[in-house]
């Protein structure tokens, strides 16, 4: 994106896709940033800068992404970013650049634009994170944001703070049943494929998992403590009870309670 475009947004985007800072990697906490207070007006300038800003985006995950296999491709930095023109080398980065679009999606504060790029992003986690070793902790953190998410637009109002939503005022707008189809599609494929590949417990060439844990390959055995300031998790799966297996039975259960029976949900977190 050129600086003209940047400023076309009129302050609404930054000049980069923002960074999560590094401690959001290792802790769990899912918090979204606070959303406009009104959608952007369909047709303006501002909704056309917000629309290439998030293509762009979206064209800079997935042409990294393909450089992870392609050896042919340039694999070299790009203009004035040291990644932008290589592969991705762990999950981590690539949740990292996700989770960057999902909240600038989420500030746009536009149902009409939040839902189908949510849709693409999480389809777009569901599929890659398989490419790579088990990376826990950027899977579940980056998974339960986007759960929030989803669960907050099927509401109306923030599923966390109970404020509503911009765009859903009055009752207004509402997730049509094709959405919540497509969205119980990637709900269905994503829980599959988290269990798929917490069950493989991949390893890199050194020892580490993708996220640069050292931890024996058996999902059932990871054992982990995490700092109060790093976000109060402490979790043992050494005895089956506990561990990440407790965050893979967890993956969208506020959007599934929010889909509800009208879909063939159940509630109670396992998809029908």
């Amino acid at each position: 994106m050129t600086a003209a475009t940047n400023s076309s947004a009129g302050g609404f985007l930054p000049p980069t896709l923002p960074s999560p800072p590094s401690s959001s990697i290792t802790s769990l906490s899912q918090t979204l940033p606070h959303p406009r207070a009104h959608p952007l007006k369909s047709g303006s300038a501002k909704e056309s800068s917000f629309i290439n800003y998030v293509d762009q985006g979206i064209l800079n995950v997935t042409r990294r992404y393909a450089k992870k296999f392609s050896a042919g491709l340039d694999n070299t930095p790009g203009d004035g970013d040291d990644e932008a023109g290589r592969g991705y080398e762990n999950f981590g980065e690539v949740a990292r650049d996700l989770e960057a679009l999902v909240d600038v999606v989420w500030v746009s504060g536009t149902p009409s634009l939040q839902i189908p790029y949510l849709l693409t992003l999480s389809l777009m986690l569901s599929t890659y994170f398989s490419s790579f070793g088990f990376a826990p902790r950027p899977t579940f953190h980056l998974l339960h944001k986007v759960d929030i998410a989803f669960a907050s637009l099927l509401q109306g109002r923030d599923v966390e703070t109970g404020e509503t939503l911009p765009g859903f005022e009055g009752g207004g707008r509402r997730v049509s049943q094709t959405e919540k189809v497509r969205i119980k599609g990637v709900v269905e494929r994503t829980r599959v494929g988290v269990v798929e590949v917490a069950g493989k417990g991949e390893e890199s060439a050194d020892g580490t998992t993708q996220d640069g844990m050292t931890e024996d390959s058996n999902v059932e055995d990871i054992s982990v403590s995490v700092t109060e300031e790093e976000g109060d998790v402490e979790m043992d799966g050494g005895d089956g009870h506990g561990g990440w297996e407790m965050e893979v039975a967890r993956v969208y259960e506020r959007t599934i309670v929010e889909l509800g029976d009208s879909l063939g949900v159940d509630g109670v977190g396992s998809v029908r």
